[in-house]
């Protein structure tokens, strides 16, 4: 059963920011160091940051020749709390034990990559060491960004009024502070007396297709690489043809290639990296580009075009049961939270529930985290030069129209840490021009943004993706923000 349908929250994947696990049965999604590393949003820098921290203290004690502190420090059980992996049926839940842990750490030590350099970061631990592959470096990221996981489970939660249960024992995770492993008692998700984690779903990647691997690395460089010196030496490899004009034409086949020098093996991918490191240099930056946060159609694999158009009529009808006033401030709020998710996911990340800043003094309804890689997320800061780490939201159910008193009140939050981008949603207005002239007023003064959103837009949106339902594009998004902005700034 899912987390959505045990706590009967009426939403699908495409509305939730977190994966929608089965927490009887693992989904075959993994966490990659490498991806989280290059991702742009607080959340990913953060835990990557405690993953860092963690690898870095580990190198430093083997370059100080404490191997065995080293090997006491290399440990990880197999994270059954996420319910992720490559079990095919039932979550495994089995611990790896200090033997296994033993032998992944002998197997790094027999690579001979911590001595030459050629791993200076847990992210190429699983490209140059035999026997280690996505599962186990998936295993080893989830206990190191443990606490993270918790935390943001809790956050997620709190989000859909869901219960946690107190004092409840943790698994170990890495204190980047005090550089050790620790646990501790916290509030946690438990279901059938298992503590569940959830996880955001803009960071799990699939193993099938996925660039970051060693056939990849070994594929597209390393042997295109020595495709080229067999053709420059002309050896017995090469291959000529005559062609009608005339013309020799010689060729390689890159899978004799790949035999003669075992090119996919690991060992050999250490050794043409410590001769040719600006290939590997060349497939991380090709990498970077290629890598992106899956679909939600590539989460769950079983995504129809009717199952999708549900999810946009489902949401398009929302609007009109839920009235205005203070009875269904709460409902409107949920279904804000789900239009977000489905509109600007994987743009906007991590949603944040009243949460508190200036030690609490203030609050602030809705907080995404900005992880957008392109578009009009992206182009906020760089093109516009606009602070926008994070991207707030208000929500006002109201009879009325909102006015300065709501538009001061989300003005208040913002800061060149925070952000300066904000969007003030409410449920119709009846005179548009007077508050574009107040939100362009605020962007004048500040260059602080308000971006005032009423049910009819969302609506509009939605509508548009109906029409381009076989693109499944966020043209209609960017459009509308783009023109929105537009007229706020050209007001």
């Amino acid at each position: 059963m899912k987390i959505s349908e045990y706590f009967n929250l009426n939403r699908k994947q495409n509305e939730l920011d977190f994966v929608d696990i089965d927490f009887n049965n693992d989904m075959p999604l993994f966490l990659d160091p490498y991806f989280l590393s290059i991702r742009e949003d607080r959340w990913s820098q953060q835990a990557n940051s405690t993953l860092e921290s963690f690898f870095q203290y580990i190198l430093a004690q083997f370059r100080n020749g404490e191997i065995d502190e080293v090997q006491k420090n290399f440990k990880f059980t197999e994270p059954y709390e996420t319910c992720l992996g490559l079990s095919k049926e039932g979550v495994q839940g089995k611990s790896i034990g200090d033997d296994d842990a033993t032998k992944l750490f002998q197997y790094i030590l027999d690579s001979n990559a911590l001595e030459d350099g050629l791993i200076s970061s847990v992210n190429e631990i699983k490209i140059f060491v035999e026997n280690i592959s996505h599962d186990k470096i998936s295993d080893l990221c989830t206990n190191v960004i443990r606490k993270h996981l918790i935390e943001y489970t809790k956050s997620q939660c709190d989000l859909y009024g869901i219960k946690l249960e107190k004092e409840i024992a943790t698994r170990e995770y890495w204190d980047s502070e005090n550089l050790e492993w620790k646990a501790s008692y916290e509030e946690m998700l438990v279901i059938d007396e298992k503590p569940i984690l959830l996880v955001p779903k803009s960071i799990v990647c699939r193993k099938r297709g996925f660039y970051y691997d060693s056939d990849h690395y070994a594929r597209h460089f390393v042997l295109h690489f020595l495709v080229s010196e067999e053709l420059r030496l002309n050896t017995s490899l090469v291959k000529r043809r005559t062609l009608k004009s005339g013309e020799i034409k010689t060729t390689v086949v890159k899978e004799e290639v790949a035999d003669k020098y075992n090119a996919y093996s690991k060992s050999f991918l250490r050794t043409f990296t410590r001769r040719h490191p600006d290939y590997f240099d060349a497939f991380k930056a090709s990498a970077k580009i290629k890598l992106a946060s899956l679909s939600n159609e590539e989460i769950l694999e079983n995504h129809s075009d009717e199952f999708y158009l549900g999810i946009i009529n489902e949401l398009i009808q929302g609007f009109s049961k839920i009235r205005t006033g203070t009875s269904d401030a709460n409902r409107f709020h949920d279904h804000i939270i789900a239009c977000m998710n489905f509109l600007f996911y994987p743009s906007l990340t991590n949603p944040v529930k009243e949460q508190e800043i200036n030690q609490g003094r203030k609050r602030i309804d809705l907080a995404y985290n900005n992880a957008a890689e392109g578009g009009f997320f992206f182009n906020l800061q760089t093109v516009k030069d606009i602070p926008s780490a994070y991207i707030f939201v208000e929500c006002k159910n109201y009879t009325k129209d909102v006015a300065n008193p709501e538009l001061d009140q989300l003005n208040g939050r913002f800061s060149p840490n925070r952000g300066k981008v904000g969007f003030m949603v409410f449920r119709t207005c009846n005179n548009e021009e007077v508050l574009f002239q107040r939100c362009a007023d605020y962007y004048r003064d500040n260059k602080n943004l308000i971006l005032p959103m009423q049910d009819k837009d969302f609506i509009f949106i939605l509508s548009k993706m109906k029409e381009n339902l076989f693109e499944r594009t966020n043209t209609p998004q960017e459009s509308f923000l783009d023109e929105l902005t537009h007229k706020i700034i050209l007001a």
